[in-house]
């Protein structure tokens, strides 16, 4: 019988293995970087579809503060994991610290 991963949550025993094996600065620095970029294609598509497609004022007025309120919502993601990611860099190198025995020692 295959042996059933702990803390799976909703996911299949192969997907939740495969997603275990993913370090912590990987996942935040990909999380980084795809939140960047959705960020820059919401403000993009929002400024292209208000001032280049033919639209009603009530849809322009509609889509700009969506984009508007994307915006801060994405933006708010972003700054915290930038914040998590900090402070895993920062228990990382107090670990690579605590290994060499170098506290104290200055």
């Amino acid at each position: 019988m295959a042996e059933k991963l702990k803390n799976k949550y909703i996911f299949p025993d192969i997907l939740a293995k495969v997603m275990s094996r993913v370090d912590l600065r990987t996942q935040l620095e990909a999380t980084l970087m795809s939140t960047t970029l959705i960020v820059c294609g919401l403000m993009t598509t929002v400024v292209y579809m208000i001032f280049y497609i033919n639209l009603p004022i009530w849809y322009k007025i509609v889509l700009g503060i969506n984009g508007i309120a994307g915006f801060f919502f994405m933006a708010s993601h972003l700054i915290t994991t930038f914040q998590q990611y900090r402070n895993v860099m920062e228990v990382l190198e107090f670990q690579k610290e605590m290994k060499g025995g170098s506290i104290g020692n200055a």
